[in-house]
């Protein structure tokens, strides 16, 4: 009998939590716990983690009496019907596996990459590094449910990422928004482009670009929204070899962070970043993070040694080093 894993065993004990808690605030414990595994934390670390954050999160209940959702496309966006979404997953994860199941399921669900400020997105990738068919049902039933697309007009421009930003920002800094979270703003800057019919999509677009882009605007403007931008790149390189039409995901992408960048009210003008740094050794940083209790620097530091081993882009370093120097002695 295979033994599971320390981190697997705290994963399938999440299983009966719901993925958000307090009114809509996605539950990060899964995800931090993923993280700090991928950072090589000691066991005690997940523990202590594990028994500082359960306490907040709220019971499902038992699916005895839930009817199931007949298909992804049937109820994408109802908060309501995450139950239903996640009887469903679970009996078709059983049925045809984790690799048959995304390749279905993820064409339906890219429009609505955006759910829950890249949440979904996001812990979907965390439970497939973790390898838990449990979590992978948990998140595909949290992005159905919380499912958030923009009715964005297709015609593309020959401006890059950063030129349309830049003719684009002065309506989210000019806007008044409504008291609410990232999703909610996200809905109401996405509704103005909507009315204004505007051209947001580049004549080509590639996920080293997008990374590029997402993880400039976050350097530049340490804002908790643009944070999201920067890991749920990383997440969705994850989902990847799952995606049969690539090119659609990004546009999909690319539409979320523009709208999520919107809604910070930040302005955009393009500045060069001129970088001296030259070495980067993540263990400090590492080290930091495995001393913190913030869900989000955790996370983060795991994207950016990520995406760092990946591309050497030393922006990721950056980032990383910065979201823990208060940390760092």
């Amino acid at each position: 009998m295979e033994e599971i894993s320390p981190l697997n065993s705290l994963l399938d004990k999440l299983a009966i939590y719901h993925p958000l808690y307090g009114g809509g605030l996605a539950a990060h414990l899964p995800m931090v716990l993923t993280a700090l595994t991928q950072l090589n934390a000691p066991h005690e670390k997940l523990l202590t983690t594990f028994k500082n954050s359960i306490g907040d999160l709220e019971l499902i209940g038992s699916l005895d009496n839930v009817q199931a959702v007949t298909g992804v496309n049937c109820e994408l966006g109802n908060r309501q019907s995450y139950l239903r979404y996640l009887k469903y997953y679970q009996a078709e994860l059983l049925e045809h596996g984790v690799k048959k199941v995304l390749e279905k399921s993820l064409p339906c669900l890219i429009p609505g990459i955006a759910a829950s400020a890249f949440h979904g997105l996001i812990r979907l990738a965390y439970g497939i590094e973790a390898q838990n068919q449990s979590e992978i049902a948990i998140a595909l039933a949290y992005w159905s449910s919380e499912y958030q697309a923009f009715d964005l007009t297709n015609e593309t421009t020959e401006e890059d990422y950063e030129e349309i930003l830049t003719r684009l920002s002065p309506y989210g800094a000019g806007f008044e928004f409504s008291p609410g979270i990232i999703v909610d703003r996200m809905d109401e800057i996405g509704g103005l482009l909507q009315r204004l019919e505007s051209v947001i999509q580049p004549k080509s677009t590639t996920l080293c670009r997008l990374r590029q882009f997402a993880l400039k605007a976050f350097y530049l403007h340490e804002d908790f929204t643009l944070l999201h931008t920067v890991t749920g790149c990383h997440a969705f390189s994850v989902i990847v070899p799952f995606l049969d039409d690539e090119e659609y995901a990004l546009r999909s992408l690319w539409k979320a962070i523009l709208v999520a960048y919107l809604s910070t009210g930040h302005e955009y003008k393009r500045n060069a970043i001129e970088i001296q740094q030259r070495q980067c050794c993540f263990d400090s940083v590492k080290q930091a993070a495995l001393m913190s209790d913030d869900s989000h620097i955790i996370k983060l530091v795991h994207s950016c040694q990520c995406e760092y081993q990946n591309s050497g882009d030393v922006l990721y370093y950056l980032i990383a080093r910065r979201a823990v120097s208060k940390l760092i002695r």
